[in-house]
């Protein structure tokens, strides 16, 4: 039943991105039908997988592609909006988005005040898009976006698909070592 839903390259390569470091909890953001979400169930067996998008739509079709892969248990869908993320501090290991076009079309400092937070420290944003053409208009505005907010990032390409690969600056990291007291 599951090969009549399409995944599309670049939906199987975030997955790769997301699964290479083994994490616990993931984020998708903008999960539209859940194809990636699909995939996630698959090539982490054990990992926790969150689910949003703003869209309602999208959120009826991730379930119905979810209702019978193994591991669904595992996946919470949500509709909401980045920015209105209602997750714990620090409880994401690896978020990603694939196509989320928030992060060229505005600042996205809402969305990426709200990613930070969710995000263990450490935690690492994949960004994964597919441009139409040649135009740099995506990848400089995803680049500006997180450079106003404070992360740093790196760029990995495939053929026409860019990852756009973020961390929050070091500088929002704490490390906090306590002895117990006599």
């Amino acid at each position: 039943m599951r090969e009549r839903w399409r995944v599309a390259d670049r939906q199987r390569w975030a997955v790769e991105l997301v699964a290479a470091s083994g994490p616990e909890t993931v984020l998708e953001i903008g999960c539209g039908p859940g194809a990636a979400l699909a995939l996630l169930t698959e090539v982490l067996p054990a990992a926790r997988v969150v689910g949003v998008d703003r869209s309602a739509t999208a959120v009826g079709r991730a379930a119905a592609r979810l209702a019978g892969v193994p591991g669904r248990s595992r996946v919470s869908l949500q509709q909401v909006a980045i920015a209105d993320l209602d997750l714990p501090d620090a409880g994401i290991d690896v978020a990603f988005g694939v196509n989320v076009n928030v992060f060229w079309t505005s600042d996205a400092r809402h969305e990426l005040a709200a990613l930070r937070r969710v995000l263990r420290p450490g935690g690492v944003l994949h960004l994964v898009y597919e441009p139409p053409g040649a135009d740099p208009w995506v990848v400089g505005g995803v680049e500006a976006s997180l450079a106003r907010a404070g992360w740093t990032s790196s760029v990995s390409r495939r053929t026409a698909v860019t990852v756009r690969n973020a961390m929050p600056a070091r500088r929002h990291l704490v490390a906090v070592s306590a002895v117990p007291g006599a």
